[in-house]
C-alpha cells in the first residue's frame, strides 16, 4: 500500500525572481540541467493558485499548449506577478 505525504514550505521573495530561483532560497529540490535556460523542462511545476507571467516561448516549445492550459509551467521561465502563490513540485517529469 501507497500512502501520498505534502510537504509545503513558503518563502518570500523579491519581484522579478523565477520560481527556480526561489525554489533555491527556499531549500526546495527541483531539477534544472540546463542552468534555468528553459530547455530541458525538468523544473516542470505546477501552478494550483496565483498570477504568474505569461508563459514564455520557451515554455510552449517544450511543454505545448495542452500541458500549459492545465497548470504546468517551467519553474525556471515563470514568476509570480502579485500576491501570493501555490506551487506544486511535480516528481518523477
Amino acid at each position: 500500500m501507497t500512502v501520498k505525504v505534502k510537504f509545503v514550505s513558503e518563502t518570500e521573495i523579491k519581484e522579478g525572481k523565477n520560481l527556480l530561483d526561489a525554489s533555491k532560497d527556499s531549500k526546495v529540490k527541483l531539477k534544472d540541467s540546463c542552468d534555468g535556460k528553459g530547455k530541458c523542462g525538468k523544473c516542470l511545476v505546477k501552478v494550483v493558485s496565483g498570477n504568474l507571467t505569461k508563459p514564455s516561448k520557451k515554455e510552449v516549445s517544450v511543454l505545448g499548449t495542452k500541458k500549459i492550459e492545465q497548470g504546468y509551467r517551467l519553474a525556471c521561465q515563470a514568476e509570480v506577478i502579485d500576491g501570493e502563490a501555490v506551487i506544486e513540485v511535480v516528481h518523477g517529469a
